[in-house]
């Protein structure tokens, strides 16, 4: 069993931690998640704001530690548990954590997975993991995914020597948002997104002629060339947003060739993974 103690860098800047809470604006009732609570220096911050925080910690001797700390405070509820195995809060949520690095993208797609209820997320991430979530210096599938139903910045960096461990990279503190008034065709922009950023096409002009009608395309083609826009990663979010709007009003021979292939991909992307933790055992 891997030792969580050697897979996280635990940030030690008190200092910092009690601006950064302090200005985000927990209100008392808040429901705030801290994941990967060490020995709770971000826990009792939150702590001093809202009468609901949950603090997640799997590892069983820092666990001991938030238990000893926090043995009179009725307003932590402490989880010796795998945080991505948990169920969330049914209610509306927030999360201020410094979370494992290793573990970014499954706790990212947990939080803003269909059934969340999440408000918003302030995470401790590694700049390269925080760039492919913004979608910067080129966009990615998961940015534009994320951006229909939340705003995603970096709003803060920090210094190594506040970890311990010392990283080896850059963490930045990343902001997630959900955006209000979200339409329901959340499904189908995942379906959209992910079939245009995995086809062969060295020109993703080629992709659009098969999902968009011809005097949709004529507008397409002259954004296309206008911007220099040749694949997917050169395309913002913003413009995804744009395009998806064409796409959603076309009949269903259009729809039929996106649909399902979110979930295909998942499932794809899962069982290589198996296969390669199989093969990393021998």
């Amino acid at each position: 069993m891997v030792d969580i103690k050697y897979t996280q860098n635990f940030y030690n800047n008190t200092s910092k931690i009690s601006k950064l809470v302090s200005s985000i604006g927990i209100k008392e009732n808040d429901i705030v998640l801290d994941v990967g609570a060490g020995k709770g220096i971000l826990t009792n911050e939150l702590g001093k704001y809202s009468k609901n925080v949950i603090a997640y910690e799997l590892d069983s001797e820092y666990y001991e530690i938030l238990k000893h700390t926090f043995h009179d405070r009725k307003n932590i509820l402490l989880v010796n548990e795998d945080f991505t195995q948990v169920h969330l809060p049914k209610k509306p949520f927030k999360v201020f954590a410094n979370i494992p690095f290793s573990l970014t993208a499954d706790i990212v797609n947990k939080i803003t997975s269909d059934e969340s209820q999440l408000s918003e997320a302030y995470l401790f991430v590694q700049k390269e993991s925080g760039d492919r979530f913004v979608g910067k210096p080129r966009n990615t599938q998961i940015a534009t995914i994320l951006s229909y139903r939340f705003n995603i910045e970096i709003i803060d960096s920090f210094q190594r020597g506040d970890f311990k461990p010392i990283p080896n990279v850059d963490i930045v503190l990343l902001k997630i948002v959900r955006r209000k008034n979200i339409e329901n065709d959340y499904l189908l922009f995942k379906d959209f997104v992910t079939y245009v950023f995995n086809q062969t096409e060295k020109d993703v002009y080629e992709t659009f002629k098969k999902l968009f009608t011809f005097n949709q395309l004529k507008h397409i083609k002259e954004d296309l060339k206008r911007r220099n826009y040749t694949v997917p990663s050169d395309i913002p979010k913003e413009y995804f947003l744009k395009i998806f709007e064409y796409f959603k009003t076309n009949g269903l021979d259009y729809r039929n060739k996106v649909i399902g292939y979110f979930r295909m991909h998942v499932f794809q992307h899962s069982k290589r993974e198996k296969i390669n933790r199989t093969r990393n055992t021998f």
